[in-house]
């Protein structure tokens, strides 16, 4: 069970060159330390990625642990405090160990020492608890290494069911007392408060605390009697602020297998779910093509300090046709491939933990794409970048009544190419969604939970809200991105605080000398149509959909 991540082991002796630090990431969420949910626990294993770190590469270590390995060592200081990391392998570009339980908490610093040569200081944020998941693909993200009262992995075809107990493992659920070098003796933490939130619904935590494995943690918990159920609940572990990588889990209400996800396309069977056909194969072929309108309502800060508030609609058909080649395994155990169950919310970093090496081909389905609805039709041309990608967009209206994009039937019908064969297909519009409550959130804070209210749309259908906060990292926008499903019969929806949380504070940026702008983030609600399933030669799933979506600049405070 026990498993880490490292990079493959390098041979041959390199040259001893000063160690050069990068990033500092839990071993199992990689949440990046500019998110405000980052944090490396007192006892937990984390990795240190940079260059130069050692001149050779170890396998995994087993007890006793060291603190030096091929003449590396790593040292961590708070409040004037060292502690020597407990190491468990060490390559020339990571190093992973645990960081001693004794370790003050606070802002500190930590230094590589690869034979005689060490590094500059890079900073380092020590909490007492902050909990990683560990993912069946290593990656931090997608469906959760997670077992079952039996100590069976789950899978799609053994889900768990409400009420049942599960093992969830990973590290950083907190601090433990005696030697962190050899086998351990399993122990609650119980002084140290935790949240396990399933589908969004609070779990009740029976154990937290270490394995046998120094560093490793483990969960027991009863899921709730009311959690949702699909191939992949999400599952999050809060300690306060800092909140763990979201994970999934398949769970039914009865039986083994996972049921498909509510609201999806119900032409995708159980076996297709578990994508063993594709996985097989070695590649999948997928295209759609939607309608939307977008509702934009922006603020935006000019140079002299003055706020404009901007309404805009536009009613766009947009789609595209991929075969996927590569590990499809990983790439289908991803959060980025599934949707949240109703009544819950799944959080994504942007830029992703690394996934796996997948080449995504665009395909050619024709020249155009028409759509012929209430208020006529319209060519939606085939669109081919310099670098060969293949899409179908334009925009064809702009919220007007009978400018297009009303509510009624509309046909599609995608003329097929050289590697996609034609085929049609009807959907329905519903009435555009009101967001009744859009004007009190353009200021949210992130402590508490936020309610969501609306009218219109599919009133047999489903919404969805979306959030994202990006800050600055250097040259690169690092961020989070949130989405949550609810019935539209609801009517409402409250974004916990555990999602709110994992969004960067919208920061205030100097853009020229003397001259700040506040850079908001974005909160949207969409109406989602019910999704058809088309069928064309040379595609292995295809659906045709719709939204109504109202979009607003938010400040995350």
């Amino acid at each position: 069970m026990f498993r880490l991540v490292w990079a493959a082991l390098l041979c041959g002796g390199l040259a001893s060159a000063q160690p050069v630090l990068s990033a500092v990431l839990n071993n199992y969420s990689y949440v990046p330390a500019s998110l405000p949910h980052h944090g490396i626990a007192q006892g937990s294993i984390f990795v240190i990625f940079g260059t130069g770190l050692s001149n050779s590469s170890t396998g995994l270590q087993s007890v006793p642990l060291r603190t030096t390995l091929e003449g590396v060592s790593a040292a961590v200081t708070v409040g004037g405090v060292t502690r020597a990391v407990i190491l468990y392998y060490v390559t020339p570009t990571q190093v992973a160990g645990i960081l001693p339980s004794n370790t003050p908490v606070g802002a500190g610093t930590i230094t590589v020492t690869n034979n005689g040569r060490t590094s500059a200081t890079a900073p380092i944020r020590v909490v007492q608890s902050a909990f990683g998941a560990l993912t069946l693909d290593g990656s931090g993200t997608g469906a959760a290494a997670v077992f079952d009262a039996a100590n069976q992995l789950l899978g799609p075809s053994n889900a768990t069911h409400p009420g049942d107990v599960i093992v969830l493992y990973g590290t950083g659920a907190g601090p433990s007392a005696g030697d962190e070098t050899v086998a351990q003796t399993q122990t609650n933490l119980a002084n140290v408060p935790i949240l396990v939130e399933i589908g969004g619904k609070p779990a009740t935590v029976l154990y937290h605390g270490r394995t046998v494995f120094p560093g490793l943690d483990q969960i027991n918990v009863a899921l709730p009697p009311d959690t949702p159920t699909g191939c992949a609940v999400p599952v999050a572990v809060s300690s306060g602020i800092y909140i763990s990588n979201f994970s999934t889990i398949p769970v039914s209400a009865s039986g083994s297998q996972c049921p498909a996800l509510e609201g999806g396309d119900p032409g995708t069977t159980a076996t297709e779910m578990e994508m063993r056909r594709w996985i097989t194969a070695g590649q999948f072929v997928t295209g759609s093509f939607g309608l939307q309108r977008q509702r934009l309502y922006s603020l935006s800060q000019g140079a002299d300090g003055i706020t404009t508030r901007t309404v805009a609609t536009r009613d766009l058909a947009t789609g595209g046709f991929l075969r996927l080649r590569g590990d499809l395994e990983r790439l289908f155990l991803s959060t980025s491939y599934f949707v949240p169950v109703v009544g819950s919310c799944m959080v994504s970093i942007v830029p992703s933990s690394p996934l796996a090496n997948v080449l995504a081909l665009p395909l050619d389905a024709g020249g155009s794409v028409s759509v012929t609805g209430p208020s006529g039709s319209r060519t939606i041309p085939r669109l081919t970048a310099p670098v060969g990608l293949v899409s179908y967009s334009a925009e064809v209206g702009d919220g007007r009544p009978a400018n297009f994009l009303d509510a009624g039937e509309y046909t599609i019908s995608v003329q097929g190419g050289q590697d996609i064969g034609p085929f049609s297909g009807s959907i329905l519009l519903a009435p555009e969604l009101e967001w009744t409550n859009r004007a009190e959130l353009d200021v949210i804070q992130r402590t508490t939970g936020v309610t969501v209210t609306w009218s219109g749309g599919d009133p047999t259908g489903f919404v969805t809200i979306q959030g994202q906060s990006f800050v600055t990292n250097g040259t690169q926008l690092t961020g989070t991105t949130f989405q949550c499903v609810a019935r539209n019969s609801d009517r409402r929806f409250t974004i916990p605080a555990t999602v709110l949380l994992t969004l960067p504070v919208s920061e205030t940026l100097e853009v020229t000398p003397g001259v700040f702008r506040l850079q908001r983030g974005a909160l949207a609600v969409a109406s989602l149509g019910t999704p058809v399933r088309v069928h064309a030669t040379g595609l292995d799933l295809g659906s045709f959909g719709s939204q109504m979506a109202v979009v607003q600049s938010t400040q995350w405070r």
